[in-house]
């Protein structure tokens, strides 16, 4: 009798130790698959930047636009593999602000405080350990994109399985805009920090909720959204005052942002103003390019209103707080009248991914045809980001 019921107990827990021993393998099975999309995939960025480009041009480039030049170009450039490839465009003024820091003044010319200030200022961080900015920029952006792609995964996983959450993360990481996950752009921190928001608010810990809003709010205007996400999803789902709480705390980030614009240029909308500097396409340009099947404004056009329907079709699967934060986060950048690169603004909503991940879930073949379309983008756009070409 005795040695039944020890032979049971013993029984019991090598069960209760291979379910561990099994979910512990699924852990790491994700982390392996995760890991092995973010590393192919810039691999791919790698490649078409530092060995096919400079490969090609062993003369300077020309560019299809006409002066005046960005910041920093030089009619000159001979792309040669360095660090400098990662830094073109938005990362030249990045480069500005974390060296010189910002500048601004009220006279219809484009200045640096148009950007906001937590990846220049991490940047300037890991810069007194003696890194160059190119570098500092290129393993931050990196890192945190592979810190969002982990944090997605497991957020689609809990909720939609492993299958969903496989197929989400290869969306993202291979998606040609995350081109901007890998070159000194703010793509890669601003995911991370949206991405953690919203997990942390849909698990309810809303101190964390609430610290990556305000962070997210200081790298980017989109990360504003998050404001009346966790408002709304609180008053929908009757939800304590700390989730309230939460979604208070989201402006901080901007805020402390304008705070210093007053003090320092006596303007705390100076990083608003100076947008009219960058020259912008309405809609109705847009759309008449689309429909003369002009790439760019197609691109634009799927990304932001084909987004929107796929996340209408699947707004009963996803987390209330997904489809809140996505739709309110659409309508920002369709409104906002920045929309020169309002396609890449709308890979920047989680939300999106999400939902083409779970259409990708029950449609494998179009899965497997759109991510290597995807992929064949993702080098065309590399390759064209390294000799100055604008891509979005």
């Amino acid at each position: 009798m005795v040695l039944d019921r020890a032979t049971d107990f013993a029984m019991k827990i090598n069960s209760n130790a291979d379910t561990t021993s099994k979910a512990h393998t699924f852990k790491n099975h994700g982390y392996l698959f995760v890991i092995l999309m973010w590393l192919v995939s810039r691999l791919v960025i790698i490649f078409a930047m530092q060995v096919v480009v400079p490969s090609i041009y062993t003369s300077p480039v020309h560019p299809y636009w006409q002066p005046p030049y960005p910041l920093d170009y030089s009619p000159d450039f001979i792309p040669q593999p360095s660090w400098e490839l990662f830094s073109h465009w938005d990362g030249k003024w990045y480069r500005s602000i974390a060296v010189t820091g910002y500048d601004y003044a009220n006279d219809g010319h484009q200045h640096s405080v148009a950007f906001y200030p937590l990846f220049p200022l991490i940047t300037r961080g890991l810069m007194m350990f003696g890194l160059p900015f190119e570098v500092a920029g290129t393993v931050l952006n990196n890192l945190t994109f592979l810190g969002a792609l982990l944090l997605l995964y497991y957020w689609v996983e809990e909720r939609h399985g492993t299958n969903v959450a496989r197929w989400t993360t290869a969306v993202m990481a291979w998606c040609p805009f995350s081109l901007y996950g890998t070159v000194i752009y703010t793509e890669g921190l601003f995911l991370f920090l949206t991405t953690a928001a919203l997990r942390a608010f849909d698990h309810r810990q809303y101190f964390w909720a609430a610290v990556c809003g305000a962070l997210a709010s200081a790298t980017r205007a989109t990360g504003i959204t998050l404001l009346p996400t966790f408002i709304f999803v609180a008053w929908k789902e009757k939800r304590p005052l700390s989730a309230y709480f939460a979604g208070l705390c989201v402006p901080l980030g901007v805020l402390s942002f304008s705070l210093y614009c007053a003090i320092t240029f006596k303007d705390p909308l100076a990083f608003v103003h100076v947008q009219k500097a960058w020259a912008q396409p309405s809609w109705w340009s847009i759309f008449s390019d689309a429909i003369s099947v002009g790439k760019d404004s197609l691109i634009k056009v799927v990304m932001v209103f084909g987004g929107g329907y796929i996340l209408w079709y699947f707004r009963t699967q996803l987390s209330k707080t997904a489809v809140v934060y996505g739709f309110c986060s659409l309508l920002l950048i369709i409104f906002s009248g920045a929309l020169m690169s309002v396609s890449r603004y709308a890979y920047g909503i989680v939300s999106l991914s999400i939902a083409l991940g779970l259409f990708f879930s029950h449609q494998h073949r179009w899965g497997y045809a759109i991510l290597t379309w995807f992929a064949i983008l993702l080098f065309s756009y590399a390759f064209n980001f390294t000799i100055w070409n604008w891509v979005a």
